[in-house]
């Protein structure tokens, strides 16, 4: 290696033109502006996301208010629960009372017409005697007849 093979670095200066300046203020203003637009919409999101917190702050609170009448409502509706199993219960206690009041009228009607059945057949049986001519007498021994 000799000193001729030794060559010198040089560096070319940038040439700087109106050009390179435009457009390298052209580049700063894009950026500015990506980053305003960003900023913005962040800014506006951050200011979405706090309104929908406010919100669900409210809602919570109206829900925690609100869970101390589940239980009466529990409570209401377990009584209601019972009341109408008290009632199908005394329902089917007036349905047997009812069968059984019918059972008994139907006995009744039954007696009643074995009865007039009964009245009627003697009634044939004293009208047909009063038609064969036959005389009875009454208590006071006086003859019944036929006119």
């Amino acid at each position: 290696m000799s000193d001729g093979d030794n060559m010198s670095v040089t560096f070319e200066k940038a040439r700087v033109n109106v050009w390179h300046i435009g457009g390298i203020f052209f580049a700063v203003a894009t950026n500015a502006a990506l980053v305003g637009v960003v900023w913005n919409d962040t800014k506006r999101d951050i200011a979405d996301t706090q309104s929908d917190v406010a919100d669900l702050q409210v809602t919570v609170t109206d829900i925690r208010q609100q869970l101390p009448q589940i239980t009466s409502l529990q409570y209401q509706v377990t009584r209601a629960v019972e009341q109408i199993a008290e009632n199908r219960e005394g329902l089917k206690q007036v349905n047997i009372r009812a069968d059984r009041i019918v059972e008994s009228l139907g006995g009744k009607l039954d007696t009643v017409i074995d009865s007039v059945n009964k009245l009627a057949t003697r009634v044939e049986v004293i009208n047909s005697k009063l038609e064969t001519g036959q005389t009875e007498r009454t208590r006071f021994n006086m003859p019944v007849l036929k006119r």
